[in-house]
């Protein structure tokens, strides 16, 4: 039996840590309910949208693009301001795509004799532009990563057989618990504190990052799939023979002690060009081994995981097109069946073991195991 892992991530935040109540800042998951969805935007023209008490991007991309599984589009101009997609807070003001206008500039006086000056639209993360969020000191422009550091730690990926090699650990909670207990053990969530002992290798200096993570399925002929489920920060490097501390800054599933921790890579991640895409046919093809939907059939956002490797030339950013591979006929009778297209995907994470796609089209309702990748388009 094949197992799948990883749900839509669900962050539990620590009110009293945060110091605010929930009337002041509501999480909210883009994968609520349209039922929760309490104060819906009006369409129009409008640039932007002021998040509301029961806004989700699911919502969101039904109202104003009119499907809601183009919320993507949305949270990939706002990742300026949105960490994680899977929560949005009331009082922000989201960009809308192909209505968000350019960063102000100063306009230079303009003579007679000079063209009036163009203004950029910030683009989608569908066009096919360099996308332009802002400018630098000298006044260039400075293009928005291709892809956003928050979809690499918490993709899964394939390592070696059996999970890397002398990871490091969370021992326990920093801080005394207020039951009769020596140290909290489990139900760790946002800004806990966490006593951890390092990986190898690892000095746990301040503000090194670690990947908190849980081991998932194993493929003999590929690997072993890590899944990461906290990000931590370190906030006091080890001391002697004491250990260091690290607070919790990100979550994407349930930890507790014992849970292995990684070294933080991004290693590719933030490269602002766009990829090329390559002749019809032409590109590396693989099976397709794993997604991370355990009880619902993945879609957009979701990860897939495939044999392609570094040693394969493939890189953070390159496009996939996943698809159903031609089926030859049974009998003399049968017909063949052409190949049919699934979907597309992003590269996000890449080892020397197996790469991973961030789903990013769909034309078909099923993405399974057993189906087929190509690459179409690779980083330049």
């Amino acid at each position: 039996m094949r197992l799948f892992f990883g749900a839509a991530p669900i962050e539990r935040v620590n009110i009293s840590r945060l110091g605010r109540s929930l009337s002041a800042a509501v999480l909210v998951s883009v994968t609520a309910s349209a039922a929760a969805f309490a104060q819906a935007p009006t369409r129009g023209d409008a640039s932007t949208h002021t998040v509301k008490r029961g806004d989700t991007l699911w919502d969101l991309a039904k109202s104003y693009l009119g499907d809601s599984y183009l919320w993507p589009e949305i949270y990939r101009i706002n990742t300026d301001q949105i960490e994680d997609p899977h929560w949005i807070y009331p009082g922000e003001i989201l960009k809308l795509p192909g209505r968000t206008a350019a960063p102000a500039v100063a306009a230079a006086p303009v003579t007679a004799a000079e063209p009036a000056p163009v203004r950029r639209s910030s683009g989608t993360v569908f066009s096919p532009r360099t996308l332009v969020f802002g400018r630098s000191v000298a006044g260039r422009e400075r293009a928005r990563p291709h892809v956003a550091v928050t979809d690499v730690t918490r993709a899964p990926f394939y390592t070696q057989v059996g999970g890397p090699s002398r990871p490091g650990k969370i021992l326990f909670g920093a801080d005394i618990p207020g039951i009769d207990k020596a140290h909290a053990m489990t139900n760790f969530t946002l800004y806990d504190k966490l006593v951890i002992e390092a990986p190898f290798g690892s000095s746990a200096a301040r503000g090194q990052r670690f990947v908190a993570y849980h081991l998932g399925p194993t493929d003999e002929n590929v690997g072993t799939v890590v899944i990461p489920v906290a990000i931590l920060q370190v906030v006091r490097p080890q001391q002697g023979d004491e250990a260091a501390i690290a607070e919790v800054r990100e979550v994407y599933g349930e930890f507790d002690a014992n849970t292995r921790l990684l070294p933080v890579d991004t290693t590719g991640a933030g490269a602002t060009g766009l990829p090329v895409a390559l002749p019809a046919g032409s590109g590396q093809s693989a099976e397709l081994l794993e997604i991370d939907a355990p009880a619902v059939l993945p879609s957009l956002g979701h990860y897939v995981l495939f044999h392609l490797t570094s040693n394969d030339g493939l890189r953070i950013g390159d496009e996939i097109e996943i698809y159903r591979s031609r089926t030859e006929p049974q009998g003399d009778d049968g017909l063949t069946l052409p190949e049919v297209s699934i979907g597309t995907g992003q590269v996000v994470r890449v080892t020397q073991f197996g790469a991973t796609a961030r789903v990013t089209t769909q034309a078909q309702p099923a993405i399974r195991t057993g189906e087929h990748v190509r690459v179409t388009a690779r980083m330049p």
